[in-house]
């Protein structure tokens, strides 16, 4: 049987669940102490044939054949008890027959160890199934039975006497048999009852850490999009804005303060998500979810860090709570911030970024497509990234049941396709 025990949930540390434990103090210690058990009731139960194996050639009424029987048959049923949970069946089947051997040969003291068939068939009941349970009832049955009939044979002329002396031990047997079957099956069913507990506990924890991995999965999805949409943006105009500087061209002063711009809006945006994080239970420094305006001046943005963005749009302005899902917006958002910054990334100088937005009743498509990348026109050479950002891409679609393609056009430039489905629950 399981020992009790306390389980913690990895994101709650003061909460535990106790699971249930066997009832009893003696039982649980004797289920802790199968092997103490089992030699305890072998030797009670063949202490008194052996005390009667030494005595016997003392009365002098019996013979050495007398003698070896019964220290047989102590020595079947002791180790036939010790292996009373692994092999009820067989020692069951092996007591029995002992007595049957023992009317067919010329003893003068009839010993036998029914006692041993008795707790045999207590055993067969706890920890065996109903099937060999029957089957060891039947055998013990009918040993008793043929016992009884082989050694009455002689002593009546009715043949039915013999075999009615043998009937008794038919309810004698039944007593130990549905005893062992009672207690076997409460057994199994507190078992079963303490497994499926500690079940329930194991499941609880693992979604707890799924959770857990979840929302750290979440948490670096935003702080990728924040921290590498302003970090990009933010070299690449300070790269034109030195570039204007060298050449004595103006326009150097407006380009670092949109550099200072877009640094102060990804600071305010890691704030809102860091303070979320340092306090959950604290009032989140809230945000208004993104709209088609927020998307006007994600735009402008990249067109004033030098990228030629045209921006088309069909069907409904992106509003904040679009067709009742309010996390299409931030993630349309975050995708078309997303592509632009790895377009501003990796294809500097390119001649034209084409971002479509086809709004829907049940799904949100959004492209975007840039040309093949000129470096002779551009002063800023191209950044490495890691590859997350349209891993993140993914997965924000995939929450939404839609999908990502992104991949090279045939004219050399690179397009993605992003689609989102509204109608997801």
């Amino acid at each position: 049987m399981a020992n009790p025990k306390q389980t913690k949930a990895p994101d709650d540390p003061g909460a535990d669940l106790a699971l249930p434990r066997p009832p009893g103090a003696i039982q649980r210690w004797l289920d802790r102490h199968p092997r103490t058990v089992d030699w305890t009731i072998a030797v009670a139960c063949q202490a008194p044939l052996l005390v009667i194996a030494i005595v016997l050639p003392a009365t002098g009424t019996a013979g050495a054949l007398d003698v070896t029987w019964t220290l047989l048959t102590v020595v079947v049923g002791f180790v036939a008890l010790l292996l009373r949970r692994r092999l009820p069946l067989e020692g069951t089947i092996a007591v029995t027959a002992l007595p049957v051997i023992g009317t067919l040969l010329p003893l003068s003291n009839d010993v036998n160890g029914w006692i041993d068939v008795y707790v045999l068939l207590y055993s067969l009941g706890v920890h065996s199934t109903t099937r060999r349970m029957w089957i060891g009832y039947g055998i013990a049955s009918l040993g008793a039975i043929a016992a009884a009939v082989i050694a009455q044979s002689g002593a009546s002329e009715n043949p039915l006497i013999p075999a009615a002396v043998g009937i008794p031990m038919l309810v004698f047997y039944l007593v130990p048999t549905l005893l062992g079957m009672s207690v076997g099956g409460r057994r199994r069913y507190i078992a079963a009852i303490i497994a499926r507990a500690e079940d329930l506990a194991r499941e609880r924890d693992q979604r707890a850490r799924l959770a857990v991995t979840e929302e750290r999965a979440r948490v670096a999805r935003e702080m990728h999009d924040i921290v590498s949409h302003g970090l990009t943006v933010m070299v690449t105009l300070s790269e034109g804005a030195a570039a204007r500087a060298e050449a004595g061209a103006q326009g150097a002063p407006a380009a670092m303060r949109r550099v200072a711009s877009a640094g102060r809006d990804a600071l305010a945006d890691m704030r809102r998500l860091l303070g979320l994080l340092r306090d959950p239970d604290a009032p989140a420094d809230l945000a208004p979810q993104p709209t088609a305006n927020d998307v006007d001046d994600l735009i402008e943005g990249f067109r004033e860090a030098g990228m030629p963005v045209r921006w088309t749009h069909s069907g409904a302005p992106l509003a904040a709570d679009d067709g009742g899902r309010p996390d299409i917006p931030l993630a349309a958002y975050r995708i078309m911030q997303e592509g632009l910054t790895n377009v501003l990334r990796h294809a500097p100088g390119t001649s034209r970024v084409d971002v479509t937005v086809d709004n829907r009743h049940d799904e949100l498509a959004i492209t975007i497509e840039n040309g093949r990348p000129d470096h002779r026109k551009t002063t800023v050479p191209e950044m490495r990234g890691a590859g997350r950002g349209l891993i993140g891409a993914r997965e924000r679609a995939a929450l939404h049941g839609g999908t990502i393609e992104a991949g090279p056009t045939p004219r050399g430039g690179w397009r993605l396709r992003a689609v989102l489905r509204k109608d997801m629950p």
